[in-house]
């Protein structure tokens, strides 16, 4: 290794590592991705330590001579000259494992091969600055020396051939690198490159020194090993990016999972790496449900479930706010890879098992906390066409936290925009509610949900045809642009896209809790109706937001027959086609709702028409 050189050869090696140090951490130029910048600056650009040498020169002349030459090396590169550079890597890889097996025990002897070979390497950064050379990069066969590399016994080897793998795939602005860049990425997996680098991860990782992670503000000592694990998230990023196949690739043939749920551990110092490695997760599980079920498989007794950690890695935050935006940042990815797993019915049984539920409304507890939103987000996922956790939160006591957050209070301090995400979230877990707690559920679920829209006055009725009159007002003005605009070009879909940024999915679940309280108690059925007319808004239109949503849920159900007739039906979208039958049947029944206006005032005794009692809850 080459820490074990003599004094005098290890300043030569330590010059040259310098000069590969300073190369490396130049400004990059037009950079896509400014949390990978960020990334670069916090590992120093390099997988390189820095050891001191080379102090005759500053290290921003070095930079500045160096960008000169490789802005020089840029325009001359071509088919010719990659060619040349891939038989001097060639012979510098075959002279340095030649002169390794040769001396194993005078690191002396093969010091100097090591160094061409370092700066072999270092040449084809320039290449990734021109994505048209990829198809003679692939037709000189370069990939397979490159990953060849990755048991190299030198770290130095190890990661500069990660970074470059790393910038190679990159995909700046240029429409035309992508075409070069995903044939590099197809290549790459086909070599089985995606195993090869988890693995190197793992390695890296756990030869990480812990006190020398640098953590995301750039403060404690740069650690190449840090580097190394960050370039290699890279090209996990880039060639997910590149080929959302490679996705599945990933999960089902490696460790990914178990390796990022490591990084992201509660226990970690917060570094870019731990921000990175949450990212990379998120990005995984929203990309394929084949993703979500290989996470979500029961591994040994005694392992403990994937979607725990994950649960642990954000537990934290129930009781403190992120630091800064980046904790924010790791935050939002946890929450968002949560919310991926929820899709999975799987998914919604291990939340509910592993006391998801609790955890959730324990972050909901404050609402000022940075997590209350995402959790109450989480929340409408996990009870979304699921009786069982529909039923769960009510017998957690559950109501206490969702309703307050309906009625919006301590809201008004808010960004509108939060506070109408916050109506969504809210309002669609109420949807759930009325739509999967049937009558004979245990422990008295359904009538105790139903008994807190009789509470205080009211106050919550009230507050369900307010949020009606808002919404459907904001939608019609929607629909009365388009017709004024009268824009030939616009066509249905991007009509409706209009009316769904104009609150469409809100109004649709209020009309819906409104009917559905309507056909359950002739009281609360009289009291629409009363505060309907109050607002000047015809009950019909309740009616009629629903025929539209009935209408649309019918044609999706006949549309996805169609397609998937001649296909396997599993059981996860056996349950998923139930519920759509569930909700379409529902709707039919509350569409004629208010057809007879007449309101008596009062419970009525009647089957399916008494009025449940106050809840004491």
């Amino acid at each position: 290794m080459l820490t074990t050189l003599s004094e005098q050869d290890g300043g030569n090696m330590d010059a040259h590592f310098e000069r590969v140090l300073a190369h490396s951490t130049r400004p990059e130029a037009d950079s896509p991705r400014k949390r990978r910048a960020d990334g670069e600056r916090e590992n120093g650009g390099s997988s390189k330590r820095s050891r001191g040498a080379g102090a005759s020169l500053s290290r921003e002349k070095i930079a500045e001579m160096l960008a000169q030459a490789d802005a020089s090396a840029v325009e001359d590169l071509d088919a010719r000259a990659l060619k040349s550079m891939a038989h001097a890597l060639d012979k510098a890889i075959r002279k340095n494992a030649l002169m390794r097996g040769k001396y194993a025990d005078d690191p002396t002897k093969f010091m100097d091969s090591e160094v061409q070979l370092d700066e072999e390497l270092s040449k084809w950064k320039a290449v990734a600055a021109s994505p048209a050379l990829y198809t003679e990069l692939l037709a000189l066969d370069v990939v397979p020396k490159l990953l060849g590399l990755f048991t190299h016994e030198n770290l130095d080897i190890r990661l500069d051939v990660i970074h470059l793998l790393a910038d190679l795939t990159d995909v700046d602005e240029d429409p035309t690198a992508l075409p070069p860049t995903t044939a590099l990425a197809e290549h790459l997996v086909t070599h089985e490159f995606l195993p090869l680098l988890v693995k190197t991860l793992e390695d890296l990782d756990r030869d990480t020194p812990k006190d020398a992670q640098v953590s995301v503000d750039g403060d404690g000592e740069q650690d190449p090993n840090s580097a190394g694990v960050f370039h290699a998230l890279q090209s996990l990023e880039n060639l997910v990016d590149l080929l959302p196949s490679a996705s599945v690739t990933l999960c089902q043939k490696t460790e990914i999972f178990a390796l990022l749920l490591r990084l992201t551990a509660p226990k970690r110092e917060f570094t870019a790496n731990k921000l990175y490695a949450s990212e990379i997760l998120s990005i995984l599980l929203q990309a394929d449900r084949q993703n979500r079920q290989r996470f979500l498989e029961k591994q040994s007794s005694k392992s403990e479930p994937r979607l725990d950690r994950l649960l642990q890695a954000l537990a934290p935050f129930r009781k403190r706010d992120p630091r800064d935006e980046d904790e924010e940042e790791f935050v939002e990815n946890l929450l968002n890879a949560i919310c991926s797993l929820l899709m999975e019915r799987d998914g919604q049984d291990q939340f509910r098992r592993l006391e998801g539920l609790e955890l959730m409304l324990r972050c909901m507890k404050d609402r000022k906390q940075y997590v209350f939103s995402g959790a109450l987000r989480v929340l409408d996922h996990a009870v979304m066409n699921h009786p069982r956790n529909c039923e769960r939160i009510v017998e957690i006591g559950g109501l206490k936290t969702v309703f307050p957050v309906f009625m919006g209070k301590k809201s008004a301090k808010k960004k509108p925009a939060e506070r109408a995400k916050e109506v969504e979230n809210v309002t669609s877990v109420l949807a759930s509610l009325c739509l999967w707690l049937e009558n004979d559920a245990p422990h008295d679920v359904h009538a105790r949900f139903h008994a807190k829209f009789m509470e205080s006055d009211m106050e919550k009725m009230d507050r369900l045809v307010d949020l009606f009159v808002k919404y459907h007002e904001r939608v019609a003005a929607a629909a009365r642009g388009d017709q004024d605009e009268d824009d030939e070009e616009d066509d249905e879909d991007e009509r409706y896209l209009r009316r769904l940024d104009a609150g469409l999915f809100v109004l649709q679940r209020i009309a819906m809790v409104l009917a559905h309280l309507s056909e359950l108690s002739k009281k609360l059925r009289a009291y629409v109706l009363v505060k309907c007319h109050e607002r000047n808004v015809d009950v019909d239109a309740v009616s009629q937001v629903l025929q539209e949503q009935l209408v649309m849920l019918s044609a999706e159900a006949t549309e996805q027959e169609e397609q998937k007739q001649e296909e396997d039906v599993n059981e996860d979208e056996q349950t998923r086609r139930r519920a759509s039958e569930k909700q379409r049947a529902r709707l039919t029944t509350l569409v004629g709702v208010f057809d007879e206006k007449e309101a008596s005032v009062g419970p009525t005794g009647e089957e399916n028409g008494e009025a449940p009692e106050a809840s004491t809850e």
